[in-house]
C-alpha cells in the first residue's frame, strides 16, 4: 500500500477555523489591548458556527468596547433568537436576562449599556438613562457609559448632573475628545465658557476637527464677547458644512461688532428660506430695530411670540420694549404683566417695567420694581 502525504495547510487553515482557537486568540488579544485583532478572531469563528450564543456575547462586548453600538446590538439580537424578528426594546432586554448570562453579569452590563446608547441615538434619553443605570449597577464602570449617561442627562435638561458624569469619564479613561466635547456642552449650558473653551482648545489639541466644534467654540467665544474669534470660527466650520444654523450665528457676531448691515442681510436670506424659525424671526427684529425699523420689528417680535418655543419669553420682553421705543407704554405694561405670569421672578422683566413706570411718571411703582429686578422683595 501506498503512503499518500496529505497536504498539511488545509488542516491548518481549519485550525484557524476552530472556535476554541479563537477563542483563545481573542482573549489573549483582548487581554492586551488589541481588542480590534481580537474582534476579528471571533468574527472569524462565527463564520463557521453563526448560531454560538458564547461567539457573539464576545464579538457584541468588543463591539461594545470599540464603540460599534449598532454591531453590538446586532449580536445581542443573535444571542436569543426570537429577538432576530423584533426590533423592539422588549426582545433585546429579554437578551439580556439570559441564564448563560449569570456566569459574567458584566455581559448583561455590556449589553443593558448597548441598548441605552441605541435608545439615545433613537431619541428617547429618558428610557436609554434606565438602561445606562441599570448597566452600571452591574458593576460597569467604562468611561464610554458614564459618558453615554451624561448625553442624556444633558438631553434631559440636567447639565449639572451631566457635567459630573463627564468628568468622572475623564478620571476613569483619561484624555478623550468625545468626553471634553460633552463636558464643554454641559459647561456652555451652565454658562461657564471659559472652562468650555479650554475644554474645545484641548480637544483640538488632541485632534478633534470639523464644523460641530469649530461652531460650539464660536458659541463660547461670542458669548465671552470675542467675537472676531468667534466669527472666525463660524466662518471655518460654514466653509466645511454650510448649515444654517452656523450662518445665523455669524450673523450676530457681525451684529455685536457694529456690522449691523451684513448682519442684517444674512439674517434677511435666512428668514426668507425660513419663515416660522422664531428665533431668527427676533434675532432679524433686533436688527431692525437697531435700524430705528421699529415697526416692522415689532411685526416680526409678534409672529416670534405667536410661535413661541424655548425663548418665548425673550420674545415677549424684546416685542414689550419695542412698544416702548414707540412709545406704546399701556401696551408694553400688558405684554409683561404676561411674561410675570411664566417666570414671576425674571429680573428682565422687573427692570423694564420699572423704566416704563418711571417713564409715565410712577416713581414709588418703579423704586419697587427696581428693587424685584435686583430681588429685594424683603
Amino acid at each position: 500500500m501506498l503512503i499518500l502525504i496529505r497536504n498539511p495547510v488545509t488542516a491548518i487553515k481549519s485550525w484557524f477555523k476552530n472556535p476554541w482557537f479563537c477563542a483563545t486568540g481573542a482573549r489573549v488579544c483582548a487581554t492586551l489591548g488589541f481588542e480590534e485583532t481580537a474582534l476579528g478572531f471571533v468574527e472569524q469563528a462565527l463564520q463557521e458556527h453563526p448560531h454560538r450564543a458564547d461567539l457573539h456575547l464576545r464579538a457584541g462586548r468588543l463591539c461594545f468596547k470599540l464603540g460599534r453600538i449598532d454591531r453590538a446590538v446586532w449580536h445581542i439580537k443573535r444571542v436569543w433568537p426570537y429577538s432576530r424578528s423584533s426590533g423592539t426594546v422588549f426582545y433585546l432586554e429579554s437578551a439580556a436576562t439570559l441564564p448563560e448570562l449569570s456566569r459574567n453579569p458584566k455581559d448583561q452590563g455590556w449589553m443593558l449599556a448597548a441598548i441605552g446608547s441605541h435608545l439615545l441615538s433613537a431619541g428617547e434619553p429618558g428610557r436609554a438613562l434606565a438602561y445606562f443605570n441599570r448597566a452600571i449597577a452591574t458593576g460597569l464602570d467604562h468611561s464610554a457609559v458614564l459618558n453615554q449617561k451624561g448625553l442624556c442627562l444633558l438631553s434631559l435638561d440636567q447639565p449639572e448632573e451631566a457635567l459630573k458624569l463627564f468628568q468622572e469619564a475623564r478620571v476613569i479613561g483619561g484624555r478623550n475628545v468625545a468626553v471634553l466635547i460633552n463636558t464643554a456642552l454641559a459647561l456652555n449650558r451652565l454658562g461657564r465658557f471659559a472652562e468650555a473653551l479650554r475644554c474645545y482648545e484641548e480637544a483640538q489639541g488632541l485632534g478633534a476637527e470639523g464644523a460641530g466644534i469649530l461652531n460650539n467654540k464660536g458659541f463660547s467665544l461670542f458669548h465671552l464677547r470675542r467675537y472676531e474669534e468667534a466669527a472666525a470660527c463660524f466662518e471655518l466650520a460654514r466653509e466645511l458644512d454650510p448649515q444654517e444654523t452656523v450662518t445665523a450665528n455669524l450673523a450676530l457676531c457681525h451684529f455685536k461688532s457694529g456690522r449691523v448691515t451684513e448682519a442684517f442681510s444674512i439674517l434677511r436670506g435666512l428668514v426668507e428660506r425660513q419663515p416660522e424659525d422664531a428665533v431668527l424671526l427676533n434675532n432679524l427684529a433686533v436688527c431692525m430695530e437697531t435700524t430705528e425699523r421699529r415697526l416692522e420689528a415689532l411685526a416680526l417680535y409678534k409672529k416670534a411670540v405667536t410661535l413661541g418655543g424655548p425663548e418665548r419669553q425673550s420674545f415677549l420682553i424684546n416685542q414689550a420694549a419695542c412698544l416702548a421705543g414707540l412709545q406704546r407704554f399701556e401696551e408694553a405694561l400688558v405684554l409683561l404683566e404676561d411674561a410675570l405670569k411664566s417666570v414671576p421672578a425674571d429680573a428682565r422683566v422687573w427692570s423694564l417695567k420699572a423704566s416704563i413706570l418711571a417713564e409715565l411718571g410712577h416713581q414709588g411703582e418703579a423704586s419697587d420694581c427696581y428693587r424685584r429686578a435686583f430681588g429685594l422683595t424683603g
